[in-house]
């Protein structure tokens, strides 16, 4: 019993607005001094918007060296089905993939596919840009907070999140519908898993068998959030380091990567799945295990960081967008 309290009573899954009440108070504060309400749209020229929303996620990859992240191949919207199979053929990514909108936030719209019927399922009629992508290498997957002097270039690594996908432990006789469905977290993903793959979940796993529900790292997909700053190295920083070296307009967000374990991540091998610009967030306030006193300070401690941030760059010549056009890809962007 008191562990189920404790379950409903967590942070993890408050609504967005109170999680960020502490940050409204910082927001105003910059608004007013700064005289400009969309002064955070300018701490990643090189970003459309610094990467609040609506950015393409291709024009990021653009950005980073070659080899860096996985072979990515981009399919317009309305493009026929033999079309895509030519291109999906000529990109070279082989089974399993990735499918993704090029624009898009908070995992919505990953797949992944296995097949070339389910590739087509997940490409053709959807109205949208999308990302065919090579499974990135390695089964831990981390977050990686971000900032970037302007005046010397030098990277400053602020947190680490570490990743555990949502998952179930066979007992012999329960079903993985079964096995999810005695946890919160599990049980709040039961209708969409269904949804994607309805037979998955009637397997039965045998004793202590371990099997992955969900393989997309998205907190709102039920993956676990956990701190991982303990993985901080000088071998990691100089990592990040190189990576972002001809990123010129990218001074602050997350690279999200994975890496074969801890070890790896620590001296600096990763690839990248992706990186997000200034509404990025610190994964670790989501932490299960911290208070949220903790979580709130760890929030805070990063978007400080963004008022005198934007102020260095409208020094340098990079002016913010008017709230106007915020408001303007609002009204395009959620009609």
């Amino acid at each position: 019993m008191w562990r189920r309290l404790a379950e409903q009573l967590n942070h993890e899954y408050w609504p967005w607005w109170v999680f960020y009440l502490p940050v409204l108070p910082f927001y105003l504060y910059q608004t007013l001094r700064q005289r400009r309400a969309a002064f955070f749209t300018n701490v990643n020229p090189g970003i459309d918007m610094g990467g609040f929303f609506g950015e393409r996620k291709q024009d990021i990859y653009a950005q980073l060296p070659k080899g860096s992240y996985p072979t990515t191949c981009l399919i317009a919207a309305g493009t026929p089905p033999g079309d895509v199979l030519d291109a999906w053929r000529a990109s070279g990514i082989a089974f399993p993939l990735i499918v993704k909108p090029d624009v898009g936030e908070r995992g919505e719209g990953v797949t992944v596919v296995h097949d070339e019927e389910n590739l087509l399922r997940a490409l053709v009629g959807k109205g949208k840009d999308l990302l065919l992508q090579a499974m990135a290498p390695g089964p831990a997957e981390f977050a990686l907070m971000f900032i970037v002097d302007p005046a010397t270039r030098r990277v400053r690594l602020l947190s680490i999140c570490g990743k555990r996908f949502l998952e179930v432990v066979g007992d012999g006789s329960s079903t993985v519908r079964d096995l999810l469905a005695r946890t919160r977290r599990g049980a709040r993903q039961l209708s969409r898993l269904a949804e994607v793959d309805s037979k998955a979940l009637l397997r039965v796993p045998v004793k202590g068998e371990r099997v992955i529900a969900e393989p997309i790292g998205n907190h709102c997909r039920g993956t676990i959030f956990q701190d991982a700053s303990h993985l901080a190295t000088p071998e990691l920083n100089a990592a990040l380091d190189a990576l972002l070296t001809d990123a010129r307009g990218i001074f602050y967000g997350r690279v999200d990567v994975r890496a074969e374990d801890e070890n790896a991540l620590s001296a600096g091998r990763f690839t990248v799945v992706e990186l997000n610009g200034v509404s990025s967030e610190p994964g670790s306030v989501y932490d299960p295990s911290w208070s949220i006193w903790r979580c709130w300070r760890e929030l805070l401690r990063h978007v400080r960081l963004i008022g005198p941030l934007s102020e260095q760059l409208q020094q340098a010549g990079h002016e913010p967008v008017s709230i106007l056009a915020v408001l303007q890809r609002c009204v395009v962007h959620f009609r």
